[in-house]
């Protein structure tokens, strides 16, 4: 049975509604040049046995294990699933994953700010925007491009830390910041407040500019003091998750996935456990896209739960061409709406 591409297009524009979460993976950020898994196992065999010995830290035949691991294949994830057996090493893990992102980020960033046209994450938070006063968007990435393409069109973030140069974990008091005086005119004027149109950002994993001083969570993009607030890949990303500053991100974004109208993931494998619970029951309730170059198995097994969640990726024999999936359905677009770029550009025509 083939899928009819007025009626693809059709289902793609419905999720546009209130009530639609955005769920971002490592694939999004990817596709701007920011290294993957492999990378970040190859540059951490590099730097972390430097560290160590830097550092005069006794962790070294636990990451001799890790690295050994590596070597043999295993994947990041894998190999750090049960080896992290103490703080220092996941504070070293945490900073050297962060100084292999980045520099790779900040040639990223360039490009947004510069480019001419507007990235297309601007234009779909512009876009969805239009017709709420905020959007949930949910990543697992450490990087700062959402954060950076939001502000490329002037649309605010509430990313639970208040303060500019350096802010501070306050949830309450970042929510606040997203309100504005409202003056009505006429004799008797009144002031009421209104919602500016904002993302409410979740980062259930960290992000690079996280820093805890002194018990003290921090944001800054300066490099201020302090141990990286990052979980990273493995078996101790469990324990971390339930950590402050990572509890109340990962709580709202579990309530913004209990709650949605609809579902987008862009570039997501559904490997995260954190959040695998909730997508799963809600992906069959709510219209659902996954947006991906290529499914992972785990993006296919969770297409197969639900015959209305619709699935694109790039074709196999021609990525110029795109591959959707819908139920038991199945065809071949010969436009590449898999790419979020010419998706916004071909469906949405923003």
């Amino acid at each position: 049975m083939d899928l009819d591409q007025e009626q693809i297009y059709s289902d793609v524009q419905s999720l546009f509604r209130r009530g639609l979460v955005i769920i971002v993976g490592s694939g999004a950020s990817s596709a701007m040049g920011l290294p993957g898994m492999a990378a970040l196992a190859k540059h951490l065999r590099t730097s972390i046995p430097d560290e160590i010995a830097s550092q005069s830290l006794k962790c070294l035949p636990q990451w001799t294990t890790i690295s050994e691991s590596l070597e043999k294949g295993a994947g990041l994830e894998e190999a750090l699933a049960n080896g992290v057996a103490s703080d220092d090493l996941a504070e070293l893990i945490a900073a050297q994953i962060a100084v292999c992102i980045s520099g790779q980020e900040v040639r990223a960033i360039t490009e947004i700010l510069s480019e001419s046209e507007v990235p297309a994450f601007s234009r779909l938070f512009q876009h969805i925007l239009r017709t709420t006063n905020h959007v949930d968007v949910i990543t697992t990435n450490y990087d700062r491009l959402l954060e950076v393409q939001a502000a490329r069109v002037g649309i605010a973030v509430d990313s639970m830390f208040h303060g500019h140069t350096v802010g501070r974990f306050d949830p309450e008091q970042s929510g606040k910041a997203m309100q504005r005086p409202d003056n009505q005119p006429g004799k008797r004027r009144a002031t009421t407040v209104r919602t500016v149109p904002h993302v409410r950002l979740s980062k259930p994993h960290g992000s690079l500019d996280w820093f805890t001083y002194n018990d003290e969570h921090f944001r800054s993009d300066l490099p201020i003091p302090g141990a990286r607030r990052i979980v990273a890949p493995g078996g101790n990303k469990y324990r971390q998750g339930y950590d402050v500053p990572f509890d109340q991100q990962r709580e709202r974004a579990n309530t913004a996935i209990d709650s949605a109208a609809a579902l987008l993931f862009v570039g997501y494998g559904f490997n995260d456990d954190h959040l695998q619970t909730h997508v799963r029951e809600q992906i069959r309730r709510v219209p659902s896209l996954i947006l991906s170059r290529t499914f992972t198995e785990n993006a296919r097994e969770y297409l197969s739960t639900s015959p209305t969640a619709l699935g694109v990726e790039a074709d196999s024999s021609n990525d110029a061409y795109a591959h959707v999936l819908k139920g038991d359905a199945e065809t071949v677009l010969n436009r590449p709406i898999w790419n979020l770029n010419n998706l916004v550009e071909e469906v949405l025509g923003k």
